[in-house]
């Protein structure tokens, strides 16, 4: 095993952070952290209450607050939510030996995958899914392609990135 001990996968709604991270995590026998499940534990509302009531800034501040307890564990796989990055407190909180991984993903794939009204996602509600993701990217795309590694996932399993992000991790190389 290398010196990793927490992996962090960045990337839009829909790029598959909630879905690869619980692979990855098991496959390293580590924990995984849904970090927006987090926040709704912590604040006993769902996210689109939280932004109903305290907006974006007070949801940045709590995602911000359950980020620094994070630095207490040890080994974890972490998915924030797709704006995470945008507040560089957020990696200095998780210390040193992270490995950010980009899942890069088309909107159109990520609109297909999350559906309907944008989930329940506030950032994304009205408006074509495809247009408002499209316009996330835009602003985005720098934070993330500032990660350690940047895996293309529209065509992947999740498995096949799970996998792969495992390997970086451990140095082998993936099955």
């Amino acid at each position: 095993m290398t010196a990793t001990r927490r992996i962090v996968l960045v990337g839009l709604p829909g790029s598959g952070k909630s879905t690869v991270g619980p692979l990855v995590a098991a496959a390293l026998g580590w924990p995984f952290v849904d970090l927006d499940e987090a926040i709704v534990r912590a604040a006993g509302q769902s996210i689109p209450e939280v932004f109903a009531a305290e907006g974006e800034v007070g949801f940045r501040l709590r995602e911000r607050e359950v980020t620094a307890g994070l630095g207490q564990l040890g080994p974890v796989v972490l998915a924030p939510g797709g704006g995470w990055l945008l507040d560089p407190f957020n990696l200095g909180a998780l210390g040193g030996a992270l490995l950010v991984v980009y899942l890069e993903v088309s909107p159109e794939v990520a609109a297909a995958r999350i559906g309907g009204e944008g989930g329940g996602r506030p950032l994304l509600a009205g408006g074509d899914l495809a247009s408002r993701l499209a316009d996330l990217l835009r602003q985005r795309k720098n934070l993330y392609l500032q990660a350690n590694h940047t895996v293309s996932v529209d065509s992947l399993s999740p498995d096949g990135v799970a996998a792969y992000i495992v390997a970086l991790a451990t140095g082998r190389t993936a099955d």
